[in-house]
């Protein structure tokens, strides 16, 4: 099995040893190598923390592709998958995953049919918590049922929560409309028939589309929970709450006009919901902080 991993990073300086370390041990516990192969690619954005020097310093086998400014996540991971190979399996993810010690074991054993665009494994948050990172299609509803929402916090077994939310440990590799870019695997020649990660997405929302490009094609999206990661969500996001919040609304948009039927009334309730949820998120971030800060000053005076 030849497998190439592709990870974007930024400011990720305090993440990326534990990414490589665990795609190691994983390898590793595979046993005598054989013709077996693994390398591990990292985009590095032009991160402003020490990112890059860390892996150059710390992970040498690693192949660093430094880009001269922030590109964005989709571009970055573009960047990656020039480098595939014929016949590699290649798993793009985010630094801040860590893989278990059976991933590749598990991986190993999965056959690729022709119809089969690409898999997404079960992602557990750091409670333990299976997150939600098969999910149906993107529609107005998701503003009102999906992964974030009010609805799903309080009710997240409902009916119109479930229809949402796909990522369902008990019921055995399924396929869902599409996956989280978390982590996305398919061998090299699926990519290339889908086409690239779409680069006006700079980040979220571009799994979303890719998965919806490969469903146009006739091809299948399948959550594999026999494949398990370890997700600590937001290890560079965290640095820029607010633009973050930006970004995600304004890729939601996009994501619409290119994939959903468009009209006045819709696009207006559609821009309206977004401008409405973009100002909530940002003052319940706002008051977050303010919180988070007064709480930091209490202590400095205790």
């Amino acid at each position: 099995m030849r497998v190439r991993v592709i990870g974007v990073t930024y400011r990720a300086s305090g993440a990326v040893l534990a990414w490589i370390s665990s795609l190691q041990f994983a390898w590793q516990a595979r046993g005598p190598a054989g013709e077996d192969r693994l390398v591990v690619v990292a985009v590095d954005n032009d991160s402003p923390d020490e990112t890059a020097d860390v892996l150059r310093a710390r992970a040498p086998f690693v192949t660093l592709l430094s880009q001269p400014a922030n590109v964005g996540f989709a571009a970055g991971c573009n960047v990656g998958l020039l480098t595939a190979e014929p016949e590699e399996i290649v798993v793009v993810m985010n630094p801040d995953v860590r893989v278990a010690s059976n991933f590749f074991d598990v991986l190993a054993g999965l056959d690729w049919p022709s119809d089969l665009a690409v898999r997404g494994p079960r992602v557990l948050a750091r409670d333990g918590a299976v997150e939600q990172s098969a999910r149906a299609f993107p529609t107005i509803a998701t503003g009102l049922f999906g992964r974030t929402s009010f609805v799903a916090r309080i009710f997240p077994n409902s009916a119109p929560v479930r229809r949402q939310l796909l990522a369902d440990v008990d019921s055995g590799p399924v396929d869902v409309d599409w996956i989280s870019g978390a982590c996305m695997i398919a061998p090299s020649e699926r990519w290339g028939a889908v086409g690239p990660f779409d680069e006006t997405y700079f980040m979220y929302w571009e799994d979303a589309d890719w998965c919806r490009r490969a469903h146009d094609r006739g091809l299948r999206i399948s959550y594999e929970p026999s494949l398990r990661v370890h997700h600590s969500q937001g290890a560079s996001s965290s640095y820029r709450p607010l633009a973050t919040i930006v970004f995600f609304h304004r890729s939601a948009w996009r994501y619409h006009r290119t994939h959903a039927q468009s009209g006045l009334v819709r696009d207006i309730v559609v821009v309206a919901g977004l401008i409405g949820r973009t100002g909530l998120k940002v003052a319940l971030s706002l008051v977050r902080f303010r919180r988070d800060d007064v709480e930091r000053s209490r202590m400095q005076n205790r």
